[in-house]
């Protein structure tokens, strides 16, 4: 069996808070480090992919993070959130995939998909119409995979990396029971 094929996706706990910050200290740097300010990049890593700050978000009610992981250590995760929805949802209630990144030696293997699915799935748990995320414009990478998985946009909205405004993709997928 090969390390993508065993591929185990559950809810992650306190004990996997260091696994999440590894991941998402090395996914974002590796996706983006070449497309901001060095300043930006720390700034951000620190306030989203501290242990502190992960730790932080596992307490909120109405948040959680799966964890993708093969026998050797953990590969990816995706968190999940309750959040104030734009108006562009339509939806009365949805969900939303608030962070989704996989080691890079690791892509291209249908982990991100698979992280998708076990999200939608936990949203469909949760009886909720949908999810929705924002993606970078310039990260074609990014927004393919998630059109691939049946997001489509539907506007745009701003994100802050560091003190950088950037212009982000809005998008949205309806949960259903196929996913």
């Amino acid at each position: 069996m090969n390390q993508h094929s065993d591929i185990v996706i559950r809810e992650a706990s306190a004990a996997d808070v260091a696994a999440i910050s590894a991941v998402g200290h090395e996914s974002f740097r590796s996706a983006y480090e070449n497309t901001c300010a060095p300043d930006d990049l720390i700034l951000h890593l620190d306030e989203f992919f501290s242990e502190a700050a992960i730790h932080g978000e596992m307490r909120k009610p109405g948040h959680c993070y799966l964890l993708a992981s093969n026998s050797a250590h953990a590969v990816g995760f995706v968190k999940i959130r309750e959040s104030a929805q734009p108006i562009e949802i339509p939806a009365t209630r949805a969900l939303e995939l608030n962070q989704v990144y996989v080691l890079p030696d690791q892509q291209r293997y249908g982990i991100g998909g698979k992280l998708i699915k076990a999200a939608t799935q936990f949203a469909a748990s949760k009886s909720v119409d949908g999810v929705w995320l924002t993606a970078w414009k310039h990260a074609p990478w990014a927004v393919n995979c998630y059109r691939k998985y049946g997001f489509e946009e539907l506007g745009t909205t701003e994100f802050r990396l560091g003190r950088t405004v950037y212009t982000d993709l809005l998008m949205w997928r309806p949960v259903d029971s196929a996913n």
